[in-house]
């Protein structure tokens, strides 16, 4: 039985397209994986590690916690972290906080190299014995200007403009 032309060009181009999936999988096998820039921002209790956290204040009375930050960003960044203390509900039909005002209590200014992390103890200090929660917020590149205002409304628009946050739940006596 005779091979027409059009097989063997057929056959060949069919040869080619395999042989060049298998060497561009092998290609792309071997290169490092590519990762998205992100900045590491956690609380570390009094022990260096995740527990232990402080939980009753006395008004006025500075409280240790560990604030950590690593720069995965690719470049040298500089963060604002800003601490507020919270008056924050918990709504039932939504199971979602909801910040009734904030007061802030302190900034730290930290400036990463790529891959360089920065963890330091910091003093908590809270005056309202109303407040029930600390929160941190983690800003980029400085923190916002006039259109989140310091002192909003509730604060919720000053936590939801953070790049990162956490938070700590308290009693102050």
């Amino acid at each position: 039985m005779a091979t027409s032309g059009l097989d063997k060009l057929v056959s060949w181009v069919l040869l080619i397209a395999v042989v060049a999936a298998i060497g561009l999988t092998i290609f792309l096998t071997q290169l490092p994986p590519r990762e998205e820039p992100f900045s590491e921002f956690y609380l570390l209790g009094n022990d260096g590690i995740a527990e232990d956290y402080l939980y009753d204040l006395r008004a006025g009375r500075g409280e240790p916690v560990v604030i950590g930050v690593t720069n995965h960003e690719g470049v040298s960044t500089s963060y604002v972290i800003e601490v507020w203390a919270a008056r924050e509900t918990i709504l039932a039909s939504t199971n979602r906080t909801q910040v009734n005002s904030m007061t802030q209590i302190g900034t730290v200014r930290v400036e990463l190299l790529d891959g360089q992390t920065y963890e330091q103890p910091y003093q908590v200090s809270v005056s309202d014995k109303d407040a029930n929660r600390v929160e941190f917020l983690l800003f980029k590149a400085g923190v916002p200007g006039a259109e989140v205002p310091p002192a909003s409304v509730t604060g919720a628009d000053r936590v939801a403009a953070a790049y990162r946050n956490v938070n700590l739940w308290i009693a102050v006596h």
